[in-house]
């Protein structure tokens, strides 16, 4: 494990949205998308019944006060309204150098709107700038579509295919692994900045 773990600077803020640590009063918003079946069409995990939820919002505030923190499962809140539509996270991993997993998952009325798109990038600016990682990487599903959008408009270059990845739901998920490395995220944000 690297010598120290530098933490990440919350709340995270793009043009549209809050990415923020869960609260409690934040479980009516997370039943209102985590057992959407269209939402969790492409997620490995099966919709979770009210204990269930509960329990697993009581993992993700507990783990807020872990120190170094290595983990990071985030509200997205729209800025404008104070809504909460979905969840992302941001998962230190690797032991010879510092990398970084990131995933995401919104409320389906809110699909089509970019919001993925910009919590993705901000979640990718963030494990570079403020976290110092060599390197991000997500896995998606084969089938998800809009998600390799996503990832693609982000910033990130597909790798290769995970055959066989992991077993859920009763099959075998074939994922993409999709990666940007350190120096094509500084090229890429040194072209963006220069057009302005």
């Amino acid at each position: 494990m690297p010598r120290s773990t530098p933490a990440l600077s919350l709340p995270l803020r793009t043009p549209r949205l809050v990415l923020r640590d869960f609260v409690a009063d934040d479980l009516a918003a997370v039943r209102a998308y985590a057992n959407d079946d269209q939402v969790l069409e492409h997620v490995l995990h099966e919709p979770r019944d009210e204990p269930e939820l509960r329990e697993h919002l009581d993992r993700v505030l507990a783990a807020q006060g872990n120190r170094p923190r290595r983990a990071w499962e985030l509200a997205v809140e729209v800025a404008r309204t104070g809504r909460v539509i979905g969840t992302c996270d941001l998962a230190l991993t690797g032991t010879r150098t510092l990398d970084a997993d990131l995933g995401y998952m919104l409320a389906r009325r809110h699909w089509g709107r970019g919001y993925a798109t910009e919590l993705a990038t901000a979640l990718v600016d963030a494990a570079f700038r403020q976290l110092r990682v060599a390197r991000v990487q997500a896995i998606v599903d084969v089938r998800n579509e809009r998600s390799r959008r996503v990832l693609d408009n982000a910033g990130l270059h597909w790798e290769g295919l995970l055959r066989r990845h992991a077993h859920a739901k009763g099959r075998w998920w074939d994922c993409h692994l999709y990666s940007l490395r350190r120096a094509d995220w500084q090229a890429r944000a040194s072209r963006l900045a220069a057009a302005g």
